[in-house]
């Protein structure tokens, strides 16, 4: 189900941050960040986007917060799933951009004093090893060349 900004702003800020996972002074941070990036950019004008900039950042938020996909966030805004990507990275480029919403990097944790971190792996890549997969490569290529001979005779 679409939870739009017409229906967000009324809530309380409880239950906005309850919701989006940023309380309501920050959202409008983000809004003033694209908005003022949108006005730079298209002086020219151009084709609207579907979504207005509150519903942009709403989607984003939804989908960073409840970690679903982009096909159920897009189809709960009435948008294709491209749509919802190209919305998703453009308004995390812009915000990044802006300096405002952006987390230091390694070595600036690193050399300051921290008593705990906390560390994020769910999508860590698995290291899987490299000679295997060039042995069975060669094996694959070796195979299918023997095929290849056989249909040709």
């Amino acid at each position: 189900m679409s939870i739009r900004w017409g229906t967000v702003e009324k809530y309380s800020e409880d239950k906005f941050l309850r919701l989006t996972g940023v309380r309501p002074f920050v959202f409008e941070e983000m809004v003033q960040v694209i908005r003022d990036f949108e006005n730079e950019k298209f002086i020219a004008g151009g084709r609207p986007p579907k979504l207005i900039i509150e519903d942009q950042i709403l989607l984003m938020l939804q989908y960073y917060r409840e970690y679903c996909t982009l096909f159920s966030v897009a189809s709960s805004y009435n948008v294709s799933e491209t749509t919802a990507w190209r919305m998703v990275v453009k308004n995390e480029k812009i915000l990044i951009k802006s300096g405002k919403f952006s987390l230091p990097g390694k070595k600036e944790c690193l050399s300051e004093n921290h008593d705990h971190f906390l560390i994020d792996v769910t999508e860590s890549p698995i290291e899987r090893p490299k000679k295997r997969n060039q042995v069975e490569l060669r094996t694959f290529k070796r195979i299918f060349t023997r095929e290849r001979k056989k249909s040709t005779r």
